[in-house]
């Protein structure tokens, strides 16, 4: 890591008014294909506003520069400035629409970007506020989320921007000393003054040919309130099917491979079979209909013509399955799971996702994607255990959900298995000539800071005490310079107890990492045990506060190399809980505190040991070389649980 100014100007505070300044960001690479997944304009919006600039109480611009986020022009930062007429000073102001079904509000979009103003209060103070994919999730996948509806009377001000997720005691405001927008604590719509007020400075769009009442079922029949940007809820039916893929995306190879990983301990009652409708056509897919990772691909209904893009797996049980009477229904070709997401989008539902949940493959057991099912071969409903009386169905050529009677599916939601031309269909066998190799996964109480539900594509419950460790990376990842620099930042604010130290075991062996065996933004990377040798892998700077500390008694971990800090989540797959992750706990580098990186910790130099302060009871320990984690007690732990600084 490149200790640079610029990378000391990343950093975010949770702890103290003054925001970080716009001037962080680097020029980020866009990805086209991302980008124009991520940002959709919604051309049946209603809109107050078309393409106008909005000012501060004091004559600047709200201004954006689409290159100031990340690859799919999220998380981008909102200036204020001197106005130019250019689009990047230009809004729409939505109060109905795909993404705004609650009546008294307004989405306030970038007409250059079609992003949403999101007010994420979780983020670190100072960079709460910015562009986001309407809806709520990276991959414009979304629905509606609260944090990007702010309460609208209709006129054009001056008004406060007063955001629903922050329950009438949030507005936001012009930050004179960042040039930023920023949030400050306020006493709900009536109270603003000064620089919580924006005009909108324009005469108000015309209205589309639809109106609030002609927006589909998405927008009516489900209140999605909540904060999370990641994860929103969308109505459970509805008619309308998203629209297929517009460009075909461009696969990252080492992505994919660690994404979507085959289960060659798993008891399979059929491979590379046809799925079928009861009007005999076949479930299909597209590898490069999804992202980078071959994740969030639609599966399509189409004439069965035996190609592989046409062949499922069907796992009784396995890594990813502990569930008796259910399955997986796994594509033989990319190996990813058949997912239901009531979160996303109406009709971009069913989706193929990583096994497990997870995006990068370390996920454990989820119940978006286990389906009941029995061993015999009549037609059968694809029932998600996920969501109650809701079956998949043929929706005009693509997959989708209804609500359902399970025990008695129509027609139209039955399906058959077919052989892998497509032509006969086949008897299943109770069982197959594989046994899974793996024991049912014990599960955990959600130990982390945040609830996860178990529903999650990216949230599922893992196991937290088996002997198995997760295979080290077989590839080295090529890493995303621009992506790493905003994720892993140095606190050069912190006070550390030690820095650039080795963490030994009691055995005397130092604990190691390798910056590419992790994702592209250097998280996610495994924690080995080697012969100490001093290399810069191998040392740590402990940390007893900061940006990313604010708690007495504990310590973060952070590598002196990478600067990403030491992570148990029990979450993740077990044997793959305890990573490096960029300090805060946000993939991106906008997190602030997160108790799954504090581990207690006092300032003598006895042994100690790695107690986690997100889980009770837990050390962590060599397990065969990885850093793994089991029970303990902490104030006793064993040898083999004790850690000294070199």
């Amino acid at each position: 890591m490149l200790a640079t100014t610029l990378l000391t100007l990343l950093s975010a505070s949770a702890s103290i008014a003054a925001p970080i300044s716009l001037k962080r960001r680097t020029f980020t690479v866009l990805n086209a294909a991302a980008t124009a997944e991520a940002q959709v304009r919604d051309d049946t919006a209603t809109r107050a506003f078309s393409a106008v600039p909005i000012t501060t109480s004091n004559g600047l611009c709200l201004s954006v520069d689409p290159n100031s986020g990340d690859f799919r022009e999220n998380l981008t930062p909102v200036a204020t400035v001197e106005c130019n007429g250019s689009a990047n000073q230009t809004w729409d102001v939505i109060t109905a629409g795909v993404h705004n079904n609650v009546p008294g509000t307004a989405l306030i979009v970038s007409a250059l970007t079609q992003a949403c103003l999101n007010f994420d209060p979780r983020r670190a103070a100072g960079n709460q506020v910015l562009l986001f994919s309407c809806g709520g999730r990276a991959d414009g996948g979304g629905s509606v989320t609260n944090s990007q509806q702010f309460i609208f009377n209709g006129g054009a001000g001056p008004l406060p921007l007063v955001p629903l997720s922050g329950n009438n005691a949030t507005c936001l405001t012009a930050n004179a000393q960042t040039e930023l927008v920023d949030d400050t604590a306020c006493d709900g719509f009536d109270s603003a003054s000064g620089a919580e007020l924006f005009t909108i400075n324009g005469a108000p769009g015309a209205a589309p040919a639809t109106t609030a009442a002609t927006t589909t079922d998405a927008a009516t029949s489900t209140t999605a309130i909540t904060t999370s940007v990641e994860s929103t809820t969308a109505a459970s039916t509805v008619a309308a099917v998203a629209p297929p893929p517009t460009t075909s995306t461009t696969l990252d190879a080492a992505a994919v491979a660690q994404a979507q990983v085959r289960d060659n301990t798993a008891t399979r009652a059929a491979s590379a079979v046809a799925l079928k409708t009861s009007d005999g056509q076949c479930l299909s897919i597209d590898p490069n209909a999804g992202d980078s990772r071959e994740n969030l691909i639609p599966v399509d209904i189409a004439a069965c013509d035996g190609s592989a893009g046409q062949q499922f797996d069907i796992i009784t049980a396995g890594v990813h399955n502990n569930v008796p009477g259910t399955a997986l229904f796994v594509s033989s070709l990319t190996q990813g799971c058949l997912n239901f997401d009531p979160r996303r989008a109406a009709g971009d539902q069913v989706i193929l996702f990583s096994c497990g949940g997870r995006a990068d493959g370390g996920g454990s057991v989820t119940n978006s994607q286990l389906f009941t099912f029995t061993s015999d071969a009549a037609p059968f409903p694809l029932a998600p255990t996920n969501q109650a009386n809701t079956c998949l169905f043929d929706n005009n050529g693509v997959l989708d959900q209804q609500t359902c009677t399970v025990t008695s599916p129509s027609a139209t939601q039955l399906f058959t298995i077919g052989g892998t031309t497509g032509a006969t269909d086949v008897a299943i066998p109770a069982s197959s000539s594989t046994e899974a190799a793996t024991t049912e996964a014990a599960t955990t109480d959600a130990a982390t800071s945040t609830t996860a539900a178990t529903a999650s594509v990216e949230s599922t419950t893992a196991a937290s005490t088996i002997a198995a460790v997760a295979p080290p990376p077989t590839t080295s990842t090529t890493l995303d310079a621009a992506a790493v620099a905003q994720s892993q930042v140095r606190d050069n604010t912190a006070t550390r107890a030690a820095s650039a130290v080795a963490l030994k075991t009691s055995d005397g062996q130092c604990l190691s990492i390798d910056p590419n065996a992790g994702d592209f933004r250097e998280n996610l990377i495994p924690v080995d045990i080697a012969a100490c040798d001093g290399s810069a892998g191998q040392q740590f700077d402990i940390i007893t506060a900061g940006v990313h500390n604010n708690v007495p008694g504990t310590a973060l971990f952070v590598s002196s190399l990478t600067q990403g800090c030491l992570n148990f989540d029990p979450r993740r797959a077990a044997g793959d809980q305890v990573i490096l992750f960029s300090c805060g706990g946000r993939a991106d580098g906008g997190g602030s505190v997160t108790n799954s990186q504090l581990f207690t910790f006092t300032s003598d130099a006895a042994p100690f040991p790695l107690a986690p302060t997100n889980q009770a009871n837990t050390c962590l320990f060599d397990n065969n070389g990885v850093l793994d984690q089991q029970t303990c007690t902490v104030t006793s732990p064993s040898a083999t649980q004790l850690f000294t600084i070199g």
